[in-house]
């Protein structure tokens, strides 16, 4: 029976690449048919992925057919609307972002298979007669801009002058539906806030992902608009029109890309779902806008796919990280955020559903270089390694309102150094953290200081990982909460005092993938499927969680610990097991590492041979081997795959043979 599923499936797989990807054949080869039909059947063979019997050319090729397969999916579906919400504070507009995803996921989908057009328009319409009626939610930071570019893009490529499929959306349809944009950007665009000479861009309005959001919109809006008759003669409120504010946004969003290429990509650092967002609309200005534009656009949406792939295992996101709420931190989201397009372009997880947030890159034209494909891929192959980089962090946090108009801007510093990101990559884990100075939380910007990330995730079916934090009172929101040092897969992390919102310090470690902790002379140690580790706390002890967490739907089966003295300092040392020659050896020569304290700072020497300090006074700067941590290092991307110095606008890509410059200052 076996037998004739492998074969039945050989079978499929033969047929799906021929009709699909010739070429993907002819590099798959016999037995990477037979591994495919082996994972089409759920049978493995020799433990190899499908993916890996392709090369990253060909994976990144299939790109379309797993896009058609994803609409396909759910071809002649009725329309189902997601719930209308309440507004989330008393005097805003209703909270509808979820009702306009699924207007959109269905258009989408409607467009793009030429099938139920009178469907597609009239959602797309009944979804801008609930904003002209509750004129409230236009302005409503939470709603409308989440979604208002994929209107555009599918009237870019679907409506009267449609890219794609001219027609689709009917002259009415289109209309109507650029009515509620209209009375967005009419006040939220204004041409200051497309200045970029003095503030080179780093002047955030809301927060970073709503900021792109938002000024995509503008630019797309105003692009469309500066050609049709009824819009083209109308005044903004700050008294330009459509042609002013379509340069400014150009001009705008060059700067910004360069920007982003010289002095970090993303201040909310790799927070899976807000990255995810900050990119959504930038597809809109590789797809439609003029060389330059979509130049920059192509070039900046390698950097970000680049800067994610290096730092995953398997579409789980690890290595330090800012903006991830308390409980998202915990585990990885299969369904949204980064997974649909690392499904899109990789073939990594799971097909996902038709969702309005990700239509921009489904109906897109871009594609990543094969480079990043062979990064993201190859975990075996990219070995071990070590990733520093440079993000923003430090400024003064603006005046963020409940609405899309806000006047008063988060100023980022970019004169200064505050932070350097680290990780160790190994194929077995990944372990990282955000090195911050020691600084009071005024000095940082509120999406910098925002529930900052820390921990090791391990490879493996289960969703495996280990996260020294502090825990926030609410359950959600911490701000400046830690301070670390890191060489390899050791780690030193401490609780501030600087901190707002912090409750106890706590080692949370999952139950899924890892084995029962196990105390032996204070140190716990555990096994994952490829690596052990250990973890203590140098003064004070600690105590097991007892009560659950306040949510237990929402934090999965765990361990944790939580410290006796909240300021104490945790060491976490994580080792693969395919450097150590069993567990018991690891636990020997954790054991035998050596920890001191001279006054405050304490000194450790770790299981790779490193010596840390940490100065629990917050006076000393941290140092590895005797050299303070450099917050403020001459490369902005350093590691075997992504390299680029500080503000240079240029930046190299390579793996092997497969190599990719991005020059963003031609």
């Amino acid at each position: 029976m076996k037998t004739l599923v492998i074969a039945l499936a050989a079978a499929l797989v033969c047929c799906s690449l021929l009709a699909a990807d010739l070429e993907s054949m002819k590099n798959v080869g016999i037995r990477g048919v037979l591994r495919m039909a082996c994972n089409v059947g759920g049978i493995p063979l020799g433990g190899v992925d499908v993916r890996t019997a392709q090369t990253p050319e060909a994976v990144v090729a299939g790109f379309d057919r797993r896009v058609e397969q994803m609409f396909r999916a759910e071809s002649g579906k009725p329309l189902v609307r997601a719930r209308k919400q309440k507004p989330l504070s008393p005097g805003r507009g209703n909270y509808v972002r979820a009702y306009s995803y699924s207007m959109m996921g269905f258009a989408a989908r409607c467009l793009y298979l030429g099938e139920m057009l009178d469907e597609a328009n009239a959602a797309l319409a009944e979804n801008a007669r609930h904003y002209l009626d509750n004129p409230k939610d236009i302005n409503d930071r939470d709603s409308f801009h989440w979604h208002a570019e994929i209107v555009l893009r599918l009237i870019e490529m679907y409506g009267s002058n449609g890219s794609k499929h001219a027609g689709r959306i009917t002259t009415e349809t289109e209309a109507f539906a650029l009515k509620p944009i209209w009375e967005y950007v009419k006040k939220v665009s204004w041409l200051g806030k497309a200045e970029y000479k003095e503030s080179q861009t780093w002047h955030i309005y809301l927060s970073e992902n709503h900021h792109a959001m938002s000024l995509t919109v503008c630019w797309h809006f105003a692009k469309l608009a500066k050609d049709r008759p009824e819009y083209r003669a109308l005044k903004y409120d700050d008294g330009a029109m459509a042609a002013e504010h379509y340069r400014a946004w150009n001009e705008y969003f060059v700067v910004y890309c360069r920007e982003r290429a010289g002095k970090s990509p993303c201040i909310e650092m790799m927070s899976d779902d807000y990255n995810s967002t900050l990119i959504k609309g930038f597809y809109n200005f590789y797809d439609f806008g003029d060389p330059q534009v979509r130049r920059s656009a192509g070039m900046l949406l390698d950097l970000y796919f680049a800067y994610w792939a290096q730092e995953q295992l398997d579409g789980v996101q690890g290595g330090g990280r800012s903006r991830i709420y308390f409980y998202k931190g915990l585990k990885q989201n299969r369904e949204h955020g980064n997974a649909p397009l690392a499904w899109f372009y990789f073939g990594i997880g799971k097909q996902p559903v038709v969702y309005g947030h990700d239509m921009d890159a489904a109906l897109s034209d871009y594609r990543p270089p094969a480079v990043v494909a062979d990064i993201a891929l190859d975990l075996s192959g990219r070995g071990h390694y070590e990733v520093r980089q440079r993000p923003q962090g430090l400024g003064v946090t603006g005046r963020p309102l409940k609405t899309a108009v806000t006047k008063v801007p988060t100023k980022m510093r970019t004169d200064g150094g505050g932070i350097l990101r680290y990780s160790y990559c190994d194929p077995a884990f990944i372990m990282g953290t955000p090195m911050t100075e020691a600084r009071p939380l005024s000095d940082w910007a509120a999406i910098s200081s925002q529930n900052r990330w820390q921990g090791v995730i391990f490879a493996g079916d289960h969703d495996a990982r280990i996260i020294p934090i502090v825990r926030p009172k609410d359950n959600r929101v911490a701000m400046n909460a830690f301070w670390s040092v890191q060489s390899k897969g050791s780690l030193i992390t401490q609780k501030l005092k600087h901190h707002k919102g912090g409750a106890e310090m706590i080692v949370w470690m999952s139950q899924e993938g890892l084995s029962a902790p196990v105390e032996e002379n204070g140190v716990v140690f555990v096994e994952a499927e490829g690596a052990y580790a250990a973890i203590r706390v140098t003064k004070g002890g600690f105590k097991w969680m007892k009560l659950p967490f306040w949510n237990p739907r929402s934090v999965p089966d765990n361990t944790t610990m939580i410290l006796d003295d909240e300021y104490a300092s945790v060491i976490l040392d994580v080792m693969a097991k395919s450097d150590v020659k069993s567990f018991d050896a690891f636990k020997t020569k954790v054991k035998a590492c050596e920890i001191s304290m001279d006054g405050p700072v304490l000194t450790y020497k770790t299981i790779y041979g490193d010596q840390l300090t940490l100065d629990s006074s917050y006076e000393k700067t941290p140092s590895v081997n005797g050299k303070p941590v450099n917050y403020a290092p001459k490369k902005l991307f350093e590691s075997p795959f992504l390299n680029a110095d500080y503000n240079s606008g240029m930046v190299t890509i390579s793996k092997g043979k497969r190599k990719k410059v991005l020059d963003f200052g031609e």
